[in-house]
This record gives C-alpha cells, sequence and structure tokens, in this order.
C-alpha cells in the first residue's frame, strides 16, 4: 500500500457545499486524527473542521487524498464582564485519556466535559464534605443568579473520590442491571480525541444511563443522566436504591443542590424531575 508525503486537500464550505480551494500539503502539517476539535487557519480567516474524510493520517497516507469540510469562524469581541455561566458548579477535574486509544468507529457516550459528575452517588461517609460543596452551590444559586445564568461558578473540590471507602465493581453492576441493558464500547467527551481511561457507560431500557471509571474493576466513580421520559421509573428506582443502600451511597444533583438518601421513593422523585 502506498505511504504518501503530500496530501491533496480539498477545502468545502459546509454551509453551501462548494469547493475553497486545493493543496498539496505536506503529511506532517496534517494533524495525525480528525477526532479532536480542529480549526485551521487560512490566510486571515479561521475555520472549524466540521467533518473529514478520511478521518486519519493513517487512512489518508494510504490513499494521498483529504476532504476537509469546514465553515468559517466569526471571531467577535466582547465584555468579559458580561459573560454568564450557564451552570452554577463543575467538577474540578476531569478523568485522564486513555493513551493512543480512539473513539472512531465505536458507540460510545459523549459527553460536554461541564457535565461530567453533575449527577452522581457518592459515599454516606463524605457527609462534611458533600455539605461544603453544597453550601458553596448554594450560595451562588442565592447571590450569583443573573437572568438565565449565573455571574460566578463554583468549582467543586471537596470531593474528589466520590465513591471513596465504598467497594462496588464493575462486575457487580453489569450483573445488577442484567442482560437489558445496553453497554456502550467506551466514554469520551466531545471535541476530545480518544476515549476516558477506564471509562464505561450504559443505557437501561428506561433511558436512564449511568456512566463513570473504574481501575481495577472497581468503580471510583458513578454517574448519572436523567431519562428523557418517564417509562418504567418504578423499577430502575428500585434498583438503584438497593445498590445504593447496599454500597452507602446517597445521590447528588450538584446543579440543583439536591440530596437524596438511598430510598426508592427519593430516587424515583428525582427520576421523574420532579425534584
Amino acid at each position: 500500500m502506498p505511504d504518501h508525503s503530500t496530501i491533496q486537500v480539498r477545502f468545502v464550505d459546509a454551509a453551501t457545499g462548494q469547493s475553497i480551494g486545493e493543496a498539496q500539503l505536506p503529511v506532517e502539517n496534517l494533524p495525525q486524527s480528525f477526532e479532536a476539535a480542529t480549526t485551521l487557519r487560512i490566510g486571515e480567516k479561521s475555520y472549524e473542521v466540521v467533518s473529514a474524510s478520511p478521518m486519519t493520517a493513517r487512512e489518508f497516507r494510504a490513499t494521498g487524498t483529504l476532504r476537509i469540510t469546514m465553515r468559517e469562524v466569526k471571531i467577535e469581541t466582547m465584555d468579559t464582564q458580561k459573560i454568564l455561566y450557564s451552570l452554577p458548579t463543575i467538577a474540578e477535574e476531569l478523568p485522564a485519556i486513555e493513551e493512543g486509544s480512539t473513539k472512531l468507529g465505536k458507540e460510545v457516550l459523549e459527553l460536554h466535559e461541564d457535565d461530567w459528575r453533575q449527577v452522581e452517588l457518592v459515599a454516606l461517609t463524605l457527609e462534611s464534605s458533600i455539605e461544603t460543596d453544597l453550601r458553596a452551590i448554594a450560595q451562588i444559586h442565592q447571590k450569583h443568579r443573573e437572568g438565565p445564568g449565573f455571574n460566578a461558578l463554583h468549582i467543586r473540590e471537596a470531593v474528589p473520590a466520590p465513591m471513596e471507602g465504598t467497594w462496588l465493581t464493575l462486575l457487580e453492576l453489569r450483573s445488577t442491571l442484567g442482560e437489558s441493558a445496553s453497554w456502550f464500547e467506551g466514554l469520551a467527551f466531545r471535541g476530545v480525541a480518544g476515549l476516558v481511561a477506564g471509562g464505561f457507560a450504559v443505557k437501561l431500557p428506561s433511558g436512564l444511563t449511568l456512566y463513570g471509571t473504574q481501575k481495577g474493576g472497581r468503580i471510583d466513580v458513578l454517574a448519572l443522566q436523567r431519562p428523557a421520559s418517564g417509562a418504567n421509573l418504578e423499577g430502575d428506582a428500585r434498583m438503584l436504591a438497593a445498590l445504593a443502600s447496599r454500597t452507602q451511597l446517597c445521590l447528588i444533583d450538584w446543579c440543583r443542590v439536591d440530596q437524596f438518601p438511598p430510598t426508592a421513593e427519593h430516587f424515583r422523585e428525582w427520576l421523574s424531575g420532579k425534584s
């Protein structure tokens, strides 16, 4: 198979489908993959890559051609004093990305980075740390709400290890959820190449999604995404409450400043969106 050192690149406008131009580019001047969000500078203009075909250097080295569909990025100056946050809080740290991994061609759960650990199960023994972060987030709601957003943000750092002191394995979670659960092939962040190291994600028939990370089979983060519809909430509430009670976990919805003990009634309240 040929290995081209120079690639014939065709640039296409995403809005019109028209060709912007073509260029012969050394392969080393192109990214190894367009899996991550990519911005190109052409002349005085910046462009966001919408899609690329092929996606990886291994592929376009072989073909010698590359088609990049992109849209112009309009850069406007703004008053930084008027910027609002859409969320009152985010987690301090994001998980590492597994070196050499890719989400290309895989069925993965993709999260926005700001959504990481916004609703999660936390060890009951961490009550005082939970309260520290919840108090700070409540202050954001009370003092920094401005229209549709917030003029300040609380970065959560009091609970860096939410499952500390508990022991729940991925094997046990698989057994608890049963054969009707649909497991993703990995967990990733939008616009970021690669898979979260030790990441996993699973969707239940009701639409409830669980995701997190594990090390050596032991789960150290177990977070949730609420289903869009209300199907089979009772079954999910009972199952989650039993799991949380057995492993001494409570449910925390950080952005809503809500904490729920491990009972089916309280978990059903959160799942139904009534909290």
